[in-house]
């Protein structure tokens, strides 16, 4: 029995030490191995029961709420505290920016609103079961990378990746007073709006004027995109910035050539 016991303490010290690694993105290889780990030493042990008990203060009217996408806890992974966790049910408030869990405790669940400065990454709607959803992704700009920078705080959602920048969304709600029936709830309204990480540094894109000064070489072509492009700009914005974003690193590959 005693040598069982030591062979069982020895194999959670080596995971212990692997897990403290910290992690530059999630990776997928091992993710088999975190979950079996979570499943023999139990979710209680595990430094994820890290946060406060979260308590929603606020009544809607149906359908209207303060988190991403819909009131629903979605499967996802994400970067604790510089420890890779898998198969998190989370929910991201949009509202207050914060990243809450539910977590198995006991014969029920614990919510809790995670901290905030221990978050590297999220990603949210990661069950392959539905191939209809999308996975989304986001990034705490004060962690990863670290950027002393006010105008840029919190969880931005990660759009699209070139070798040159990361193109980034950054979705927030507004509310205001709805009275229905002398009965008095909040309304929330989703806002956004888009930013580019390059070189370690965050700038903001309001309009073309912004990009060119990121990408000044490429003020002919932003130009022309922007010319080509009206209807598109009305109708997604996002689609936009995304097919620049990947048409200017083309640009920018070419101009190098030359």
């Amino acid at each position: 029995m005693f040598k069982k016991n030591l062979i069982f303490i020895s194999y959670i010290l080596v995971f212990q030490l692997f897990t403290s690694k910290v992690c530059a993105q999630i990776d997928l290889e091992s993710k088999d191995h975190f979950v079996w780990f979570d499943a023999v030493v139990g979710h209680g042990n595990s430094g994820i029961y890290n946060g406060t008990i979260f308590v929603e203060q606020f009544k809607t009217k149906p359908n209207n709420h303060r988190f991403y996408l819909d009131n629903r806890y979605k499967l996802g992974n994400l970067i604790y505290d510089n420890q890779t966790y898998y198969n998190i049910y989370l929910k991201y408030d949009v509202f207050e920016d914060q990243l809450i869990a539910k977590l198995p405790y006991q014969d029920n669940f614990l919510f809790l609103r995670l901290i905030k400065e221990k978050i590297d990454f999220f990603e949210l709607n990661i069950d392959k079961i539905d191939s209809s959803t999308e996975k989304h992704s986001f990034v705490n700009s004060k962690t990863k990378p670290l950027i002393v920078n006010e105008d840029f705080d919190g969880f931005y959602q990660i759009l699209s990746k070139s070798k040159t920048a990361t193109l980034l969304k950054k979705n927030y709600k507004e509310t205001s007073e709805l009275i229905d029936n002398n009965l008095a709830y909040t309304q929330f309204s989703e806002r956004s709006y888009y930013a580019l990480l390059k070189d370690k540094t965050y700038y903001p894109i309001n309009s073309k004027k912004d990009l060119i000064r990121i990408f000044p070489n490429q003020k002919k072509y932003i130009s022309i995109f922007y010319r080509r492009n009206r209807k598109l700009f009305k109708v997604n914005e996002t689609e936009f910035y995304k097919n620049l974003l990947n048409d200017l690193q083309l640009s920018i590959e070419k101009t190098a050539i030359k």
